[in-house]
C-alpha cells in the first residue's frame, strides 16, 4: 500500500512539473518576439521618404477650421515600389488604409478615397501600377478632440517592413492643425 501511495505521489509531482515546464516554454515563445513591433521615424514636407515598397513626399498641407471640426487635405507625390501590405494585407498598394492623422489621446476619420489632383478617385488598377502620381487625403477631427491633445498632431503612414507583419515603421510628420 505504502508503494502505491508512493508511485501515485511520484506520479502527481511529475504531472505537476511537466504542466509548469510546458507554461514556461509557452511563456519564452510568445513572448520572445520584439518587444517593440513599430518604430517612429519623423519626417519633413517636401522631403522624400524611402520606405520598402514605396517612396513619397508631402508637398503641401492645407488645415481649415469650421464650426466644430478642423480639417487638413494633404496632397502627396506616391511612388509605388514594389507591390504594397498597406492595412496589414498582403499584396494591397492602397496607401489610403495606412494613412491618417494622430492626435495624441484623439482622433481623426480617415480620408474617404486616395484622390487625383483633378479630384477623381485612383481605381485599384491606378494604385497597382507603381507609376509615380499626386495624390490627394481629406481628414477631419472634431475640434473638442483637438483641443485636449496633449503632443503636436502628426500625419502618421504605418508601413509594414516585410510581409510577415512582424515589424512595422510609423513615418510621421508633424501638422498644425
Amino acid at each position: 500500500m505504502k508503494k502505491h501511495n508512493l508511485t501515485l505521489y511520484g506520479l502527481v509531482i511529475l504531472v505537476f512539473l511537466s504542466l509548469i515546464g510546458a507554461g514556461v516554454w509557452q511563456y519564452t515563445r510568445i513572448n520572445s518576439g520584439s518587444k517593440h513591433p513599430v518604430s517612429e521615424k519623423i519626417f519633413s514636407q517636401n522631403k522624400w521618404v524611402n520606405a520598402p515598397q514605396v517612396r513619397f513626399k508631402v508637398l503641401k498641407v492645407v488645415t481649415s477650421t469650421g464650426a466644430d471640426e478642423k480639417r487638413a487635405a494633404v496632397t502627396m507625390r506616391i511612388k509605388q515600389l514594389a507591390p504594397g501590405n498597406y492595412g496589414a494585407i498582403k499584396g494591397n498598394s492602397n496607401i489610403l488604409n495606412s494613412i491618417w492623422i494622430n492626435i495624441p489621446y484623439g482622433f481623426s476619420n480617415m480620408s474617404q478615397w486616395m484622390k487625383n489632383a483633378n479630384g477623381t478617385r485612383y481605381t485599384m488598377k491606378e494604385l497597382n501600377d507603381g507609376k509615380s502620381k499626386i495624390a490627394k487625403f481629406y481628414f477631419t477631427t472634431p475640434s473638442f478632440n483637438y483641443k485636449y491633445r496633449t503632443a503636436p498632431a502628426r500625419l502618421s503612414i504605418l508601413i509594414p517592413d516585410n510581409d510577415k507583419f512582424e515589424h512595422y515603421t510609423k513615418y510621421s510628420m508633424f501638422i498644425d492643425l
